[in-house]
């Protein structure tokens, strides 16, 4: 991943934010403009789209309850990413050189287990059954099947770079979308969650570590 990609990427997801709340519905069949899965991007999407990317219900999904579109899709979106980022973090102990690098991971891959536990339960709760909507898509945080392949076939300080590259570009995205949540949410339990999303995310992001030619 280089740093034009995450560039570009951060770009990207800061239009999206300001114009629709929430990223949910932007990588989504139709949402990104261009008819496929591609990342989306703040070009080609006309102000009418935007305004009412916030209130549809993602991928066609009725709302139910106390659950509106920006929950739902911000749940389905967090599962998606999380799912991926917990693939990576699960390369940590057999492919990084710097123990900074494993004591920093450990917690936080017990922490994306703990908060997909907790997003599959409201995702059931609100009736919504537990897809990916966002499979195959190249998005702001999201790791890629094509990125995880990448970072899986190096080892020590290639691998460290790439892993804490990547994770920081994720926990930054978690952050942002879950600040968005909780302005744009409903259920009170959904946006709870996400205030803990974005206080965790905050936190392991301060302490990312830096990367180390070797193990001290």
């Amino acid at each position: 991943m280089t740093a034009a990609a995450v560039t570009r990427r951060v770009a990207s997801v800061a239009v999206l934010l300001a114009a629709a709340t929430l990223l949910t519905t932007g990588c989504g069949d139709g949402g990104d403009g261009g008819g496929g899965g591609g990342k989306p991007t703040g070009e080609g999407r006309s102000t009418s789209a935007a305004r009412n990317a916030a209130t549809r219900p993602p991928d066609g999904q009725a709302t139910s309850g106390t659950f509106n579109s920006s929950d739902i899709g911000w749940i389905q979106l967090m599962i998606a990413m999380d799912d991926q980022a917990a693939l990576l973090l699960g390369l940590v102990p057999d492919h990084s050189s710097a123990a900074g690098v494993e004591k920093w991971a450990k917690p936080v891959a017990a922490g994306h287990r703990g908060e997909l536990v907790q997003l599959r339960e409201l995702l059931s709760r609100a009736g919504v059954p537990d897809t990916n909507p966002h499979q195959g898509h190249d998005m702001p945080g999201m790791v890629t099947e094509d990125e995880l392949r990448t970072i899986e076939g190096t080892k020590d300080a290639a691998f460290d770079a790439l892993f804490l590259a990547a994770m920081r570009e994720h926990l930054d995205q978690a952050a942002k979308i879950a600040h968005s949540e909780r302005s744009a949410g409903t259920d009170p339990a959904t946006k709870k969650l996400a205030a803990s999303v974005e206080k965790t995310s905050l936190t392991w992001r301060a302490r990312l570590p830096e990367a180390t030619s070797g193990r001290p």
